[in-house]
């Protein structure tokens, strides 16, 4: 899935929580979907969400950086596969300290957070493609040089990567993201959405194109 575990151990926590009687504000929430998956936690405060990394458990969740509205950027999600990955995330976690740069990967994180947050709390999609782009190269580029390594990308992801850039240097407001796997998460923003939904679509290798928008909190309905 896409960020199956986010979702569901975000889902799993809310139900689970409400069903045994328990009233958790947000922070306890995101606390306990943490429990499950780290990125779960993020997946309970609705917007642009940041997680503290924090030092303990009392003081590692996510909290809203900006609501749903604060801006109008559009995930558009390209489906490579959808085959199960042949090696999870959990393993390839496992491998990074094998690594060579997950040392420096590690040590500049709060830099590259700080460049995010800055980026969509001023609405700067140009730096925001710029860090969003590097920290994703970054985290792959440990993968593939993991002790065994770590290949996730497939040729239509490559060729996903390099339609972004040439949309970008013709000035459409694009970037790409690739989590532990061959799909591209294309971010842009929504006036151009449905023109880059369709430059995607195009390309040899794209089963399918999703479309994403920034959402609220998790909820019980």
């Amino acid at each position: 899935g896409i960020a199956s575990s986010a979702s569901g151990f975000a889902a799993l926590s809310l139900a689970a929580s409400s069903a045994a009687g328990l009233k958790l504000d947000e922070k306890a929430l995101s606390r306990l979907a943490r429990l499950g998956s780290g990125s779960a936690c993020r997946s309970i405060p609705g917007g642009f969400v940041e997680w503290q990394a924090g030092t303990n458990d009392d003081n590692s969740y996510a909290y809203s950086i900006a609501q749903p509205g604060h801006w109008d950027l559009v995930d558009c999600v390209v489906l490579v596969s959808q085959e199960e990955k042949t090696v999870s995330s959990s393993l390839g976690h496992f491998l990074s300290p094998t690594s060579l740069y997950q040392p420096a990967r590690v040590a500049d994180a709060p830099h590259r957070l700080e460049l995010c947050r800055n980026a969509i709390r001023m609405r700067n999609f140009d730096a925001l493609a710029e860090v969003v782009e590097l920290d994703s190269n970054l985290m792959h580029a440990v993968m593939m040089t993991s002790t065994p390594p770590l290949f996730y990308w497939q040729p239509t992801t490559l060729t996903i990567m390099d339609e972004v850039h040439s949309m970008r240097k013709a000035g459409i407001q694009v970037c790409y993201t690739i989590d532990a796997g061959p799909n591209v998460h294309v971010l842009c923003t929504g006036d151009v959405a449905d023109k880059v939904e369709g430059r995607l679509r195009e390309l040899a290798g794209v089963n399918r194109v999703l479309k994403a928008h920034p959402g609220g909190p998790a909820i019980l309905e």
